[in-house]
């Protein structure tokens, strides 16, 4: 695949959430313009891509999963 294309987001997971937290996860979704699945994941891949870069470097040992 390109590196300019997106990957398919093919896996769901089920999330419960209180009301108060879906209604800031709606509006801060609506104010990026996005849906609130595309805005969640959005925001997860900012965590986790920005956190693994904080681990240190496997060993090519437990590089294998």
């Amino acid at each position: 695949m390109p590196p300019n294309c997106p990957l398919k987001c093919l896996e769901s997971i089920k999330l419960h959430l209180n009301e108060e937290l879906k209604r800031d996860l709606q509006d801060l979704a609506m104010q990026d313009d996005r849906p609130v699945s595309e805005y969640i994941r959005v925001v997860l891949q900012l965590h986790v891509y920005g956190a693994k870069t904080k681990l240190p470097t496997p060993s090519a040992e437990g590089q294998a999963r």
